[in-house]
């Protein structure tokens, strides 16, 4: 009996999950050998199908929650220079970044830092971020994700210099080796419960959570008003990295920014993408292209007046940019932001 597959694959730029469609047609007329034959290949096929879409599945709707989160999350994971290239990216919700093992470093708004085991970084909704791994060493990540009103926010800031927690600040910390371990079985004991193993696991990550919140009060930098930069070696690419931010509405160059360093420019342009992971230019591009999105949002300026105003000389490139790095025109994405 011969038999002929079709193949009917969803677009790959789609979102929503994809599997094969599979039609299996005779050609003659089969034996009970052959139909049985038929009969397991087509259940293999479809065992295989089955195992494809809930993978797809499960990476559909972690993408998807990610844009927006209605409850406590924690993740674990490896990383290092296997991982995909992150971008400057930002989101509606708290973020807290913790290094289980290895070295990484981590851009944070203007800022460049290297963090070793131990290390965290607080981040604030709405605030540039992204890790950068290197072929040194695989690292072991956590990251706790929540808004605002998972929190306690009185009894957190009961003792703190933040009359609220809207004076709240990202910051990078670490907590003191003689509490390591009991902090990492805290956000262990969170994983467990991130599964819900019941109806109380809710209420278990609020009460952990508040736990973690008030050991980096207490042991880290939240409390200060402006924490101690961890590295030193680099402090000439920080430089760089501020003087984008405070001056990026301006035609900055390769030259002015590299001077800003104290470097040369083919010296600088290296060492930028080594510690930030990314060029100069598309640095640049990214601080640029995410003030322009908040003032698409904010603002009711005419999109040549709002590339102009975030440092772009040529308003159909920024909307060429803009369209290739959020995979809609800045007109589309006034409209439908989400």
């Amino acid at each position: 009996m011969a038999t002929s597959i079709d193949d009917n694959e969803a677009d790959e730029k789609s979102d929503k999950p994809r599997c094969q469609l599979i039609n299996i047609r005779c050609t003659s007329t089969p034996s009970s050998q052959e139909l049985d034959g038929a009969l397991a290949f087509a259940e293999n096929v479809l065992i295989g199908i089955r195992k494809c879409c809930v993978k797809e599945f499960k990476i559909y709707r972690k993408r998807r929650n990610m844009h927006d989160i209605n409850k406590i999350t924690v993740t674990r994971g490896k990383r290092g220079d296997f991982s995909p290239q992150q971008s400057d990216h930002n989101h509606g919700y708290f973020e807290i970044f913790f290094l289980l093992s290895g070295k990484c470093r981590f851009l944070l708004k203007d800022t460049v830092y290297y963090l070793e085991k131990g290390d965290l970084v607080f981040i604030i909704p709405g605030e540039l971020h992204h890790a950068v791994y290197s072929a040194e060493g695989n690292c072991e990540i956590l990251m706790i994700y929540f808004k605002k009103e998972h929190v306690d926010w009185d009894t957190l800031l009961s003792g703190s210099i933040h009359s609220s927690q809207e004076a709240l600040h990202s910051f990078m910390g670490s907590i003191p080796a003689l509490y390591q371990e009991y902090f990492v079985n805290l956000l262990t004991r969170m994983l467990t419960e991130n599964v819900e193993i019941d109806e109380y696991s809710a209420g278990f990550m609020r009460c952990h959570l508040q736990e973690v919140l008030l050991m980096l009060m207490r042991y880290s930098v939240m409390n200060e008003e402006e924490p101690q930069l961890l590295n030193s070696r680099d402090a000439d690419i920080l430089l760089a990295t501020k003087y984008i931010y405070k001056n990026y509405k301006k035609p900055l160059s390769l030259d002015e920014v590299s001077a800003q360093a104290a470097l040369s420019p083919t010296y600088f342009s290296k060492k930028f993408k080594l510690v930030t992971g990314m060029g100069f230019k598309e640095y640049l591009n990214f601080v640029r292209l995410k003030h322009a999105q908040t003032a698409l949002l904010t603002t009711s300026n005419t999109i040549t007046d709002i590339a102009l105003e975030n440092g772009f000389s040529d308003s159909n490139y920024f909307k060429d940019l803009f369209k290739k790095v959020y995979g809609k025109s800045p007109r589309e994405f006034r409209k439908h932001p989400e």
